[in-house]
């Protein structure tokens, strides 16, 4: 019989995660965690190894609520957020089994486990082998399905089958769901009957079977264990439908794609990536035969062809250390019939290839952000570049997040392996020549899509001021930092004694669980959600209890202190600046994303969060100068819905948020709590906020939020009517796109999940105009740069922060600047109301 193997990808990568993530922080040169990853690889490829199935698929949770959701509200939700160092490898995992050519599955509004449960009951003539290490999966194992779960670490995996199932168990597969339904799951927050354990769940379910009988058999209970079982009748029911793993569903899929057949050239390629050393080294004697022959020729040289020296060739590097401090190693060009390597110590001395580098010869590259840092390192230049593979891929399809999915997706074509004693160079020529066959391609979809103005116009030219923003960075004074820190670890000393104070004992008040049996067991304060200690149940909890609003307090101080006051000084160069990181293809909507350190999320409204702004200076002889747009998202609402009274009020120059108070309120006189109301409206107009979403905001009842927003629409129908257009528009094209026609794609909208169907809604309102403004902003970027240069000016700009940018501007320059900043902000787009940008100037950040 044929082997089908499921594996539970979320726990898999979870139980990787953890089990490695105490001994070592696995890190590439470049800083990408990895640890996970590894791990994950590693069991993949021994539980392949030993069972060497047929068929293989990996299934994942999608990020979306799920129906239990909709049952039940608080389903999983005092869960803890995903480590930062674990979140970012789920995509690198996906890459990796797409490398592998193993099939992945999720479904949107479903977990894995209801993936794995139909698929499991569909293929009756395979043998149905879960690997998993959720004991939920124990309702599946029957006579055809065999359970591999993992116990302990990534090593310790039991196999469980219907012939040792009662013996381990002591009940049976289908009784599972029973004994969860009764003892409640605190892991997933199912309730479950009070006072039920497993112990007297065994003892329940071996006298009444199913929790149906017991349901039905009451009168045979006796005591506190009747009164809890007859009081939550209704809970328990509802805690095994939440429990009960779907197997039911209708996956249309077609089995062949599931046929094991590991890519090994593909997936040595993503070992080299990621440096796997020793995964790659271990599959080095499967290489060859494994790829199709690409009818090209490989030359490793000591001065690159003259012919290569010419418009349109394609440039890959091999680089060692991370993106801020990364070394040269290889240089690859291609034509796209040949491909030439040169090495490091061969290229420094090329001086034909510098040239060309630098000449404003058109070149074809992956990621120029990157390329312009290398070459600067090495005190060189490159220009010319006219192409960036990896933006315009991303532009046309937002899921093409690296090379390999990029191949995946448009069908590159291998070289053939021709020793494996050249093997790696095969692999970077393969890399190169694979991502030069499918430019074509990717260009042909951005003139298909219009979006020709915003690849060659804005994003294209983008690459080279984020990377003069990235190169500048900006000055710190680190003796203001280091205050912070010691005042602000101060603090939290000072205020953690104060909690154990009120505790009666000393505890870890980071540990949720140690957190939760002293608020909830030993000074015996309300549940909002079952034992959940996240900050919004705790705020909630305020005044209750003086422990309460300490621990916000400590909360608070501990995030300032980890985040900012301690966590930025690491990233202090030795000059004194901090070097951000901009990424321009991360975000669907368009913005762009900072990290290492993000300086995007710095509290603006928080006091004491603000006062790290204090540590942000601007360089001798000069001032830091800040401009953000007025309004802006409003504005492009305005304009693309063509709402003639949002348009007037615009024009007119009024205060938009007074004018929405007067007309949805019904107010002569405005006063600030009204303007702030009106505002909220306003922006949550913009996000497809719902009643219930603007009533917890204002603290209002739903009903009076209903008939807030109800009278926005009829106040400005036009606002409606380009809202109910654009929803309609999505279901049926299945994505949105900007002013300037950047797309989203919006899979979401038509799903059959209630839940994740809204969410789609929401996203098709907001994407175009959140998107237009991030489109706008860049603009100004792009032209501001030009103007500065244009001028010979020494100012520079710094940093984005969404709809703000902040300028080093030498003393002399602050009239020009000024002038400058404000002409291109103003004129980025046409539109039907006026683009307004308001400019401050300080010393420090703070003062902006």
């Amino acid at each position: 019989m044929e082997k089908f193997l499921l594996v539970d990808g979320n726990s898999l990568l979870f139980r990787a995660y953890y089990a490695t993530a105490f001994r070592n922080v696995l890190q590439t040169s470049y800083g990408k965690y990895t640890n996970a990853i590894v791990s994950f690889n590693n069991m993949m490829i021994n539980v392949i190894d030993d069972i060497k199935p047929d068929y293989i698929l990996v299934a994942f949770d999608t990020k979306d609520k799920t129906f239990r959701h909709d049952m039940f509200e608080e389903y999983k939700g005092h869960r803890s957020p995903a480590p930062m160092e674990l979140v970012e490898q789920f995509e690198t995992t996906r890459e990796l089994l797409d490398a592998m050519n193993i099939s992945r599955y999720e479904l949107s509004g479903y977990e894995a486990d209801d993936i794995i449960g139909s698929l499991s009951k569909k293929y009756e003539d395979k043998e149905m082998i879960i690997l998993t290490s959720d004991q939920d999966m124990l309702q599946l194992v029957d006579d055809n399905t065999t359970l591999l779960l993992m116990k302990k670490g990534v090593s310790d995996i039991h196999e469980i089958t219907m012939e040792n199932f009662v013996k381990e168990y002591e009940i049976e597969p289908r009784q599972v769901i029973d004994l969860k339904a009764m003892m409640g799951d605190s892991a997933d927050n199912i309730p479950g009957i009070p006072g039920i354990g497993q112990k007297t769940g065994l003892k329940l379910i071996h006298e009444f079977d199913t929790l149906e009988n017991l349901l039905a058999n009451t009168d045979k209970l006796t005591g506190k264990r009747k009164e809890n079982v007859e009081n939550n009748i209704e809970i328990a029911k509802l805690s095994k439908i939440l429990s009960t793993i779907k197997t039911d569903m209708n996956i249309d899929i077609d089995l062949n794609d599931f046929k094991l057949n590991i890519d090994y050239n593909s997936l040595y390629m993503f070992y080299q990536q990621y440096e796997m050393n020793r995964q790659a080294n271990a599959i080095k004697d499967k290489l060859d035969g494994e790829s199709e022959v690409a009818n090209f020729k490989i030359k490793k040289v000591e001065k690159i062809s003259d012919k290569y020296l010419v418009d349109n060739t394609f440039l890959w590097v091999e680089t060692s250390g991370d993106y801020q401090n990364a070394i040269l190693e290889k240089l690859v060009l291609t034509d796209g019939k040949t491909v030439e390597i040169i090495n490091r110590e061969n290229f420094l001395e090329d001086q034909p290839l510098q040239t060309w580098l630098k000449s404003d010869s058109k070149k074809s590259v992956y990621d120029a952000k990157f390329l312009y840092h290398l070459f600067n390192r090495e005190n060189l230049q490159i220009n010319g570049i006219s192409e960036d593979i990896m933006v315009a891929a991303f532009l046309v399809d937002s899921a093409t997040t690296n090379w390999i999915s990029f191949l995946n997706k448009y069908g590159g074509t291998q070289c053939d392996i021709q020793s494996k004693a050249d093997v790696e160079i095969d692999v970077i020529a393969s890399k190169a020549f694979d991502l030069m066959s499918v430019k074509a391609e990717i260009i042909k979809e951005i003139k298909a899509k219009d979006m020709e103005y915003l690849y060659y116009d804005v994003e294209l030219p983008l690459t080279r001021v984020l990377f003069q923003m990235e190169n500048e960075g900006i000055k710190v004074d680190k003796e203001i930092i280091v205050a912070i820190a010691d005042k602000t670890a101060k603090i939290i000393e000072e205020v953690s004694n104060e909690i154990y104070g009120y505790a009666n004992k000393e505890f870890n008040i980071n540990s949720p669980k140690q957190l939760s049996e002293v608020l909830f067991d030993e000074l015996g304060l309300p549940q909002v959600k079952k034992r959940s200690t996240a900050i919004d149940i705790l705020e909630k909890l305020s005044g209750q209890h003086p422990i309460i609003d300490a621990i916000i307090k400590q909360r608070k101080y501990q995030k300032l202190f980890s985040t900012y006051a301690d966590g930025l000084q690491k990233y202090i160069s030795p000059e004194g600046r901090i070097h951000t990181i901009y990424h321009q293809t991360t975000t669907q909507t368009g913005r762009l994303s900072s990290t290492d350190p993000n300086l995007q999320n710095i509290s603006v409204r928080d006091e004491e969060g603000r006062e790290i702004r204090k540590a942000f200076v601007a360089d001798e002889n000069s001032v830091l100068m800040a401009y953000d747009y007025s309004q802006i998202e409003l504005r492009i609402l305005a304009h693309m819905a063509k709402e003639k009274k949002l348009i007037e009020a615009f024009n007119a120059g009024v205060d938009i948020h007074a004018q929405t108070a007067k007309d949805v309120f019904d107010l002569n006189e405005v006063e600030g709590e009204d303007r702030n109301k009106a505002k909220a409206v306003n922006f949550g107009i913009i996000y497809g906020i719902s009643d219930f979403g603007l009533s917890e905001q204002l603290h209002i009842p739903i009903s009076e939020a209903k008939d807030y927003i109800e009278k926005y629409f009829e106040t400005y129908p036009g606002i409606k009517k380009y809202m109910d257009e654009t929803v309609e528009f999505c279901k049926k094209e299945g994505y949105v796109k900007t002013l300037i026609n950047r797309r989203r794609e919006i899979l979401e909208i038509n799903s059959s999940n209630y839940m994740v169907r809204e969410f789609g809604k929401r996203a098709a309102m907001n994407a175009p105009i959140q998107g237009s403004a991030a489109d706008l902003i860049k603009i100004a970027m792009v032209r501001i740069d030009k103007r500065i240069k244009a001028e010979k000016l020494t100012s520079k700009m710094l940093l984005q922060v969404h709809d703000e940018l902040i300028f080093n501007v030498l003393e002399g320059e602050i009239e020009v600047m000024q002038k400058i900043i404000q002409e291109e902000m103003n004129s980025s787009m046409q539109l039907d109301v006026p683009l307004q940008s308001d400019g401050s100037i300080s010393k420090d950040w703070y003062g902006l």
